[in-house]
């Protein structure tokens, strides 16, 4: 693939993302694309045929980039292993953000087949950092040994959630989210010889 070509596809999955999460993906038009990505529509069609397709790429794509900033994460010697899973945490949160709980349930709603393909996608790539990163924490004694990941990956997608949906200001937001760390993680982090 030529490098303008490589530019175009990810300018394109780039427009394609805001306007999937600022208009759903009903109300999307392939022209939508075009005006936010500023391509032309003969090169939109002859990457993608519909919107359709511009969906998984575009999930693949955001997929993809938020498991390599978690890989970074994760393999960052320069922080010790708290500071490493804060970032993840954080990073986490940063990743379920409000306008993509009304797209995800609008894709479990209406479109299952892709839901359960980014849902499969999310498994492959972003789950598999989190495991990653929670199998050190045993190793080293942080975490409970019996913390199982898809516990851990469940529970802070209903702490996002519960933050994003509560309808208070960002900046209470984070207050709250803060709370819910301090309750979340009362369950699995090791302190000393006791569990916590």
């Amino acid at each position: 693939m030529k490098f303008s070509e490589k530019k175009n596809r990810l300018r394109l999955l780039r427009g394609a993302s805001r306007v999937f999460l600022r208009k759903g993906y009903a109300k999307t038009r392939m022209e939508d694309f075009v005006e936010e990505s500023k391509i032309g529509k003969k090169t939109l069609y002859e990457y993608y045929s519909n919107k359709e397709e511009v969906l998984k790429a575009a999930a693949e794509y955001r997929q993809s980039k938020a498991a390599f900033k978690m890989q970074r994460i994760r393999k960052n010697r320069f922080l010790d292993f708290p500071g490493r899973f804060i970032r993840m945490r954080i990073e986490l949160l940063d990743v379920w953000k409000p306008s993509h709980f009304s797209l995800w349930k609008e894709l479990q709603d209406q479109i299952p087949e892709i839901w359960r393909m980014v849902k499969e996608k999310r498994v492959q790539l972003i789950d598999r950092e989190i495991t990653y990163l929670l199998e050190e924490g045993k190793k080293l004694g942080e975490f409970r040994a019996d913390l199982h990941p898809d516990l851990f990956i469940m529970a802070l997608l209903a702490c996002s959630d519960a933050v994003y949906q509560s309808g208070e200001c960002p900046t209470d937001r984070r207050a709250g989210i803060s709370e819910l760390d301090n309750i979340f993680l009362y369950g699995i982090i090791r302190r000393g010889n006791e569990d916590v």
